[in-house]
């Protein structure tokens, strides 16, 4: 079982957030593995005035993570939990 949230945040502080929660659905295993492999790694944090930035919290890991640095299946998580998961 894996809970993911995504959250961008827009330089004007508007925020996009959703949630993925695996126990509640018939395709979490492809979410885990997903997750899993966005674990391996974690990016720097170097935000860029004027770009948005992302929380990505895989269970008790976060990440906050710049969107130029924003890569691999970090960002191939974050842009599908935002794009497939419930709001919170």
């Amino acid at each position: 079982m894996v809970r993911v949230v995504a959250t961008r945040i827009d330089p004007d502080g508007t925020m996009l957030r959703r949630v993925v929660d695996t126990v509640e659905r018939s395709d979490g295993k492809e979410w885990e593995d997903l997750a899993a492999r966005a674990l391996i790694a974690a990016p720097p944090y170097r935000p860029v005035p004027g770009r948005p930035v992302y929380h990505v919290s895989i269970d008790d890991h976060v990440f906050l993570v710049a969107e130029q640095d924003l890569t691999g299946p970090l960002r191939d998580l974050a842009t599908a939990v935002l794009a497939r998961g419930n709001e919170i």
